[in-house]
Formats: structure tokens, C-alpha cells, sequence
């Protein structure tokens, strides 16, 4: 064998190494994060229009513009890309690459992904929420309770999609009878589900502070 053939295939093997390692350090951590959490995908930071630097960046700690990927991720995505491409009929590549890019804040990106993968798997409840948050941050509230119906359809007492659905009624809708219908029936389901105390203080402040309804 020639030398530069196996410099080349160490070379090869190097960077394959390191994308798997990123992605998985990355997801392990996203994981921990959401357990902690409680796995809500929306948050009060999220509805307020701040920067969610744990859940929704993968602890990077910082918001890159639009398109630009950090160092190590314009290699994850690349790998996962052709996971994808040589597995057309398997969710799970297109899946780990939407929610990569989802942790990424890439959201047109990431809607894109979602959307590839439900074609393969669309009772996936998980991806039908994360897709309508993808929409929400891209300020597109419709869409995203779309998405959120459809996880319903598939799964009525799935706790995300219920409490994302409250963010969204109450910060991209402004429907405050809707957000507090839903707000009920997660309040109904899990009392002491993460977050859910301080969005009825949110609901309650938005009732205090709208005008009153016309005789």
C-alpha cells in the first residue's frame, strides 16, 4: 500500500472519530439537560424572545448568526448528512441531524430536517412537537400549533406539547383563554410539572394587564 494512500485513510478515519465523538458528547449533554428540565422544548426564555443557551444551543453558551455553524459542527453535520444519504429509508439520521441542528438554534435548518424525517416516521410525536417549536422561534405560531395538534393526535396527554402549547397561545397567538385551557389540562395531568407555576403567573399578569371585554 502507498504511503499517501494510508496517510490518507488515517486522515479519514481521524475526522470520522472526532464528528462521532462531538455529536455524541453534545447529545449526552442535551439529554442530561432535558431530564433536568423536565424536558419542556419551550421555555419562558424561549417565549420572552431571549437566547436559550442551555436547552436550545447544547450549552454553547452563545448565539452564532444565522448559517454560521460552531468549530466541530460544520463536521457533525456533514457526517450525519451522509448517514442520511446512504440510509434514505431510515428516520434516525435525518431525526439526529433536525435535533443537532435544533440545539444549534439553526431552525430553518432544523425545520427542514424535521420535516425529512417525519416523511419516514410520522407518528413520531417528539418530532412533530420540536418541528412546531423550530416554527415558533422562526415566528411562525401558527404552524407550530399545527404541529402541536398533530402531536396530540398521536399521543393527547404528551406533557411537552402541552406546555409549549401554552408559551405559544400566550406569547405567539396571544390567545389567553386558549393558554390557560391548556395550562389547565397539563395543571390537571402533572401539578408540578417544570415551569409550569410561573407561566400561570405570566397568564395572570397578560389577564390583569388586557382591556376589558365589551358589554
Amino acid at each position: 500500500m502507498k504511503k499517501e494512500t494510508i496517510i490518507a485513510a488515517v486522515v479519514f478515519f481521524g475526522v470520522g472519530f472526532l464528528a462521532g465523538y462531538i455529536y455524541q458528547a453534545q447529545t449526552s449533554f442535551r439529554a442530561a439537560q432535558r431530564r433536568a428540565a423536565g424536558a419542556p422544548a419551550v421555555t419562558e426564555e424561549v417565549s420572552s424572545g431571549g437566547a436559550e443557551t442551555d436547552a436550545a444551543s447544547g450549552g454553547m453558551g452563545q448565539r452564532l448568526p444565522e448559517g454560521h455553524l460552531p468549530v466541530g459542527a460544520s463536521v457533525v453535520v456533514k457526517t450525519l448528512e451522509e448517514q442520511a444519504a446512504q440510509n434514505p429509508k431510515d428516520p434516525v439520521p435525518r431525526l439526529k441531524l433536525a435535533n443537532y441542528l435544533y440545539d444549534l438554534e439553526q431552525w430553518p435548518r432544523a425545520v427542514a430536517w424535521y420535516q425529512k424525517a417525519l416523511e419516514l416516521d410520522p407518528k413520531n410525536v417528539n418530532a412533530h412537537t420540536d418541528l412546531g417549536t423550530a416554527y415558533f422561534r422562526l415566528g411562525r405560531p401558527q404552524d407550530a400549533l399545527r404541529e402541536y395538534r398533530r402531536s396530540f393526535e398521536i399521543d393527547p396527554t404528551h406533557q411537552p406539547t402541552m406546555f409549549n402549547s401554552i408559551v405559544v397561545n400566550l406569547d405567539g397567538m396571544h390567545k389567553l383563554a386558549a393558554a390557560q385551557q391548556a395550562w389547565d389540562r397539563l395543571h390537571k395531568l402533572n401539578p408540578s410539572y417544570p415551569g409550569l407555576d410561573s407561566l400561570k403567573s405570566r397568564l395572570d399578569a397578560a389577564r390583569a394587564s388586557s382591556p376589558p371585554a365589551r358589554p
